[in-house]
């Protein structure tokens, strides 16, 4: 396999990183720095890669450690509520569906949210990233049956979570 660049991992792993660090961090600005941190760990060599196991799991294992160090100085972090666009010019149909599609959104990313970083971390390279169960095992520096046990309890989680919402909301 030829050398892979830095702007080559940074172009396939940037957005992932990302992902990953919003969802455990809930802080937009907070998981840009993490972002960084984790590249520029990697352009100076920090985090040699050895090659014995997959190039997404060292990258998100990086991007998870700086994460949770920053989750552990910091208890508690603000969250960034999304702004709804303008929907004046819609039919009131089409209004009525974007509030109900975006409260949704709102419910899954609170539920994914209260998951405890350990499950979220999991869940959210595995589901929304996409990940294999083995480059997730690489990612969180566990067995691949620990990621098999915590993506089931964060599922169970937000099963009960959104449930609940729903039999409230009457969708």
């Amino acid at each position: 396999m030829p050398p892979i660049s830095l702007t080559e991992v940074f172009d396939r792993f940037a957005d992932g990183v990302y992902t990953l660090a919003v969802r455990l961090l809930r802080d937009h600005h907070l998981a840009e720095d993490v972002v960084a941190d984790t590249f520029l760990a990697i352009l100076r060599g920090r985090a040699p890669y050895r090659g014995d196991g997959s190039l997404a799991g060292w990258v998100y294992r990086i991007g998870y450690r700086r994460a949770i160090a920053l989750l552990r100085r910091r208890r508690e972090l603000p969250t960034a509520d999304a702004e709804l666009l303008p929907l004046a010019d819609r039919p009131a149909e089409a209004v009525h569906a974007e509030v109900i599609r975006r409260e949704l959104a709102d419910r899954l990313d609170a539920a994914i949210g209260e998951l405890p970083p350990t499950l979220r971390a999991a869940f959210v390279l595995r589901d929304v990233n996409e990940l294999s169960t083995a480059e997730v095992s690489a990612a969180l520096g566990i067995g691949e049956s620990a990621v098999k046990m915590r993506l089931a309890r964060a599922r169970a989680r937000l099963r009960v979570s959104l449930k609940e919402y729903l039999r409230e909301s009457h969708l």
